[in-house]
């Protein structure tokens, strides 16, 4: 003998739980697009772009997407920096479009440290 609800479907989800799946789905994706440009060729400090001068920096910089909206990128300054122990040039931007805050690693050609 069947069910009495057996030929039913299941119930169609409210706006609400729709939208709380999509903000959820949407969550994910930006951590995950997060995390491949922290693997990103000067995405971090221990994967910088090497560059020969100081003066490709901004150049580079400016010509770069965002990420997660592949928005315009506004570099706000560059500045040398330390990151254990390594100094690289820093270009601090942020997106016009989505406003996230990103930084960009570069190495100047010559300026490893000897083993």
């Amino acid at each position: 003998m069947g069910s009495l609800y057996a030929g039913m479907g299941k119930r169609k989800p409210s706006p609400r739980t729709v939208r709380r799946m999509q903000g959820r789905a949407h969550e994910s994706l930006v951590k995950d697009l997060e995390r491949l440009a922290r693997l990103a060729p000067g995405g971090a400090p221990d994967r910088p772009l090497d560059v020969e001068a100081p003066t490709q920096v901004e150049p580079i910089a400016e010509a770069t997407v965002c990420p997660l909206c592949e928005g315009a990128l506004r570099l706000e300054n560059h500045a040398a920096e330390t990151h254990e122990g390594n100094r690289m040039r820093v270009a601090h931007m942020r997106c016009t479009n989505c406003g996230v805050e990103r930084a960009l690693y570069f190495r100047l050609a010559g300026s490893a440290v000897p083993n």
